[in-house]
């Protein structure tokens, strides 16, 4: 391993070539990152420093002046689209050729085809050597199809092109040259050059360790190519996992790769998820043979978060089990998606795993008993057993008395009040019907909290009050800001004030509060019984 410090010029100069290798994460900074990078050499311009560091890059050598570029992709991917911007700021020939340089190799004789200086993954390059080496300007159609397609790498670099022609605004020619000198002359670099490949994922892995911004998903992908030779096997697993991003997100791999874990080792996790996955990746026959079943899970979580799922009933236990405080249930729903039971639908599975999720949740039972009956139903799918032995788990590990008991006492302030409401809400809908809530939605004492106004001082003791108020019978849904100044009115006041509300988005449960005349405890016990029966056909498992 060699260390030196470089200036700018001195690393893009002469024949010198860097390339993103396949474990590499994509180009992934932001307009913050690059108006950072900017206004900190400006003020090391205009302050005169003799010299301004911006950090390391480390890289494998893999011949005479050819880079691998293990850490440092950021920076050098951003000074690239610094230079080719800044050749479009000059009219002066001898700049323009010097930025040219830096951003292609020189030809060796005309004849020469010109070849980037910088080569990003495969699927960027072209795009790279288009629309910000040539600045081929992108059209209106091609950047909805970018963002339409969720393509965070090109996004990015448009994005930065244009924080770049922000920087450059209101400085003249002469200013914008003396910037590029500075640039090249005065900011440097450490250049770190190893040998070999396990070098550079030990490098991965220490720099992991200290901190550095490298996440799961990049060290398990630098673990499939670690077990490659080089050459267009790892060009095919590149590509392999390009599309497991596409279909999940960059932003919600680690998200993924975690639940995905869960769903095939069913065990609490006790390392770093990238060390949870390496026995995975080496009992696996191969790298592909791994990446294959990823795939298939990828695509399953993403018909979860879309509730990519036919027939009203599915949907609605899927709908309720996105409201829960916690995503536990998704790996044995995951579980079930990727290895079907024979004999057992999908909606079946997913309004029993409903039912234990709510009865849990309610129950108040912590992670790791959560996490009990969830682990038995995906070490029951992975042996193959059939519905009747699926169901005697969900049932087994059911309480419904207890269950009942807590939900038919205090409701309000409870963490699973708010998703109880919702799915109450949707219980007696016909099946044809679907209807999905927006915006904000609250709850609403309909006996206030305090007895300050004369009609509800005639109508409950304190007694009543306390054991009535923050009952499921006492509950309401209604959508906006709470009314904090309606909240003590009259029952006729508040009864406006929800009609009115209920204009801007309908609540079943709280439009029959409205054909109510009066409201008195015994009203409350009518609803309260009603709405308890309703949760019980929703949640009980007998």
């Amino acid at each position: 391993m060699e260390a030196s410090e470089r200036t700018i010029s001195q690393i893009l100069t002469e024949q010198i070539r860097y390339e993103i290798p396949p474990y590499q994460r994509p180009y992934s900074w932001e307009k913050n990152n690059v108006e950072q990078l900017l206004d900190d050499v400006w003020d090391a311009y205009k302050a005169d420093d003799e010299e301004y560091f911006i950090g390391s890059l480390i890289t494998i050598e893999k011949a005479k002046g050819f880079y691998d570029v293990v850490d440092g992709q950021q920076r050098l991917t951003t000074l690239n689209l610094i230079f080719a911007r800044l050749r479009q700021k000059t009219s002066d020939p001898y700049a323009m050729v010097d930025l040219e340089a830096r951003v292609r190799l020189p030809k060796k004789n005309k004849a020469d085809e010109s070849k980037p200086r910088l080569t990003l993954r495969h699927r960027d390059q072209g795009f790279y050597i288009k629309h910000v080496l040539d600045g081929e300007p992108v059209t209106d159609a091609f950047r909805r199809e970018l963002e339409k397609n969720q393509d965070k790498p090109k996004l990015n670099m448009l994005e930065n092109l244009s924080a770049i022609d922000a920087f450059c605004l209101g400085k003249d020619e002469e200013t914008i040259r003396a910037f590029k000198d500075y640039l090249l002359d005065r900011v440097f670099v450490v250049l770190v050059a190893t040998q070999s490949t396990k070098s550079a994922y030990r490098l991965f892995n220490v720099l992991n360790a200290r901190g550095m911004p490298l996440s799961n998903a990049d060290l398990i992908k630098n673990m499939l190519f670690a077990r490659l030779s080089s050459g267009k096997r790892s060009e095919d697993l590149d590509e392999r996992w390009l599309e497991l991003e596409e279909t999940i997100g960059i932003d919600r791999m680690d998200q993924f790769l975690g639940h995905h874990r869960s769903s095939v080792v069913a065990t609490k996790s006790r390392k770093s998820l990238n060390e949870e996955f390496e026995p995975m990746i080496e009992g696996s026959p191969t790298p592909f043979v791994f990446l294959d079943a990823v795939t298939i899970s990828a695509k399953n979580y993403v018909r979860i978060q879309q509730g990519a799922f036919d027939g009203p009933a599915a949907l609605r236990s899927l709908r309720s089990l996105h409201r829960v405080g916690f995503e536990e249930w998704v790996p044995p729903l995951l579980a079930f998606l990727n290895q079907p039971v024979v004999d057992m639908t999908e909606g079946e599975f997913i309004g029993l795993l409903e039912k234990i999720t709510y009865q849990n949740w309610v129950r108040r039972l912590a992670f790791t008993a959560r996490l009990t009956v969830y682990f038995q139903l995906i070490n029951a799918i992975k042996a193959s057993k059939r519905k009747s032995e699926i169901t005697e788990i969900f049932q087994a590990s059911a309480k419904d008395s207890e269950f009942r008991t807590l939900l038919d006492g205090e409701v309000y302030g409870k963490p699973f009040a708010h998703a109880v409401l919702m799915r109450l809400e949707e219980a007696d809908q016909d099946e044809s019907v679907t209807k999905v809530f927006g915006g904000q939605i609250t709850i609403e004492h309909v006996l206030p909290q305090a007895l300050k106004d004369a009609y509800w001082k005639e109508r409950f003791t304190d007694e009543h009050h306390r054991l009535w108020l923050h009952r499921i019978g006492n509950l309401a849904l209604l959508v906006g800001i709470k009314n904090y100044k309606a909240q003590y009115h009259s029952f006729d006041r508040k009864k406006d004030i929800y009609a009115e509300k209920n204009k801007v988005v309908s609540f079943d449960t709280t439009k029959q509060i409205l054909s109510v005349d009066d409201w008195r405890p015994e009203q409350i016990r009518l609803r309260h019984d009603a709405l308890m029966s309703r949760a019980m056909r929703v949640w009980s498992m007998g």
